[in-house]
C-alpha cells in the first residue's frame, strides 16, 4: 500500500475532525521512535487518528517529507500538511521542540566525548 494516500487535503482534514477523529498536531522533524510511541498512546479505539504536520522555524525536512514519514506509521490513519483552522485536541509542538533540544544536546555531548 502506498501510505501517501493517507495524506489528505485541508478540507478533508476539517471533515475528519468534525466527524470525531482524534486530531494531533506537531512538527515531527526529525521523526523519531518517541513520536510513534506518543501517537500510539493518543490513538482512541474506534476513532481515526489525524495528524497535522506543522513547520518549525528551522525545519530539517520539508513538510511533504515529514507528512510521508508520519503517514507510514501504522497507527496513523490520516495526515494533513499544515491545516490552519483545524482544531487539534493534542498539540505536540512544544514537546517536539523540547525533544529536539535534548537530541541536539545529546549529540553534542557524544561528539565532545569522542574527541
Amino acid at each position: 500500500m502506498d501510505t501517501r494516500t493517507k495524506i489528505v487535503s485541508t478540507e478533508a482534514a476539517a471533515r475528519l475532525a468534525a466527524a470525531g477523529a482524534t486530531v494531533v498536531s506537531g512538527f515531527f522533524d526529525p521523526l523519531v521512535a518517541w513520536h510513534a510511541q506518543r501517537l500510539a498512546h493518543l490513538k482512541r479505539a474506534g476513532a481515526p487518528l489525524l495528524v497535522l504536520i506543522g513547520t518549525p522555524g528551522n525545519a530539517i525536512l520539508s513538510v511533504r517529507a515529514r507528512a510521508e514519514l508520519v503517514a507510514s506509521l501504522r497507527v496513523v490513519d490520516h495526515v494533513a500538511e499544515g491545516c490552519d483552522g483545524v482544531p487539534a485536541q493534542y498539540r505536540l509542538e512544544q514537546e517536539h521542540a523540547d525533544r529536539l533540544a535534548s537530541l541536539i544536546e545529546h549529540v553534542h555531548a557524544r561528539q565532545n566525548g569522542a574527541s
